[in-house]
């Protein structure tokens, strides 16, 4: 796609932009029917994530005071499994902008901005772009309401990744299931103690997050300020999170939660270290969070799962219920710039 002549130049975002941007993901997420309700708060916390330089790693296109274009791009600070630097680009085109040429300005931008990153952060690895590619179009139905999914995002973006030579990598489930749910059997093993996290747990779940997640496709370890950010976003709901304590203390397996949309519990994580998987830890997390949203008067659960995962946690999500929703995709591409090391 050629890029229209008129079209402003890219700039920094700032904290004061923050209005504008609000307004912007609304529009966006309005006509992609994402179904994530946009709160100013969520923005705001993207514009603070740990590490994120605004001077350096964020993009604006503005059209006088009208905000059309966004992007942020985060890069980890450890290496993925296979030994690669893993960015991300989250942004988007006002639905009233597009076909002009941005989305493709904000793709050639921000990859060279990760590019520059991942060679300062980690010199001699070769890195890879990562980018969100919307929801497959669905015929299932919610179980609650028994409508189908609105109509998928995605159709915008994926022939733009195409021309850019992303490829799509994975695909992940999107599972619900109605609330309340009866007495979700969680028996526990001997040894362990389920309970809720308080917030000395940070760090211990951490690590487990880490070692849960190790053999996991595409995975990095998450730094400590970067799950200091997960743990205290204004969205979760550590009361209705669950972990599993051995005698010495030590997370077997925890559920991490938050409310994002009115009466919707989001079950964003759930994990067993390896030594912990096999003795029904995961169903008993899951399912104490389950029982105790479904108290405090949530209509509905949610979660994402890999399609591929080694686990087979969808068999897991199916015996407590989750139906399969939607599908969205994730997209990938190498960043080669003069001197980068070669793909592992």
């Amino acid at each position: 796609m050629s890029r229209d002549a008129t079209l402003p130049p890219l700039v920094p975002l700032r904290r004061e932009d923050l209005p504008a941007l609000v307004a912007l993901m609304q529009a966006i997420e309005e006509h992609e029917a994402f179904e994530y309700p946009v709160q100013e708060a969520d923005v705001r916390e993207l514009l603070s994530l740990a590490g994120l330089d605004l001077a350096h790693d964020t993009l604006a296109a503005w059209e006088g005071d009208r905000l059309l274009a966004f992007g942020v791009v985060e890069v980890r600070s450890a290496r993925d499994d296979r030994g690669r630097a893993r960015c991300t680009l989250i942004g988007g085109v006002h639905p009233q902008a597009r076909r002009r040429g941005l989305g493709t300005a904000l793709l050639e931008a921000g990859e060279r901005i990760a590019a520059r990153t991942a060679a300062e952060r980690l010199p001699d690895t070769p890195a890879i772009m990562r980018i969100d590619g919307g929801f497959d179009p669905c015929d299932a139905s919610d179980p609650e309401t028994g409508t189908a999914p609105p109509a998928p995002g995605g159709t915008d973006i994926r022939p733009l990744l195409d021309a850019r030579g992303y490829r799509r990598v994975r695909s992940f489930l999107e599972m619900v299931r109605p609330l309340p749910c009866g007495t979700l059997e969680h028996a526990v093993p001997e040894g362990v103690t389920l309970r809720s996290p308080d917030p000395e747990h940070e760090e211990p779940v951490r690590r487990a997050h880490n070692a849960a997640f190790a053999d996991h496709w595409g995975s990095a370890p998450t730094d400590a300020a970067r799950w200091h950010d997960l743990w205290t976003s204004h969205a979760a709901r550590p009361d209705l999170a669950a972990i599993a304590l051995d005698d010495a203390g030590e997370v077997l397996a925890y559920t991490y939660t938050t409310a994002d949309a009115p009466g919707e519990l989001h079950v964003q994580l759930v994990g067993t270290r390896p030594e912990g998987r096999g003795r029904g830890l995961a169903r008993a997390v899951l399912a104490r969070s389950l029982t105790g949203a479904a108290a405090d008067g949530f209509t509905r659960a949610k979660l994402e799962v890999d399609a591929e995962s080694l686990t087979g946690a969808t068999r897991l999500y199916d015996g407590l219920g989750f139906t399969r929703y939607r599908v969205s995709a994730l997209y990938e591409k190498p960043l080669r710039w003069p001197g980068a090391a070669r793909d592992p």
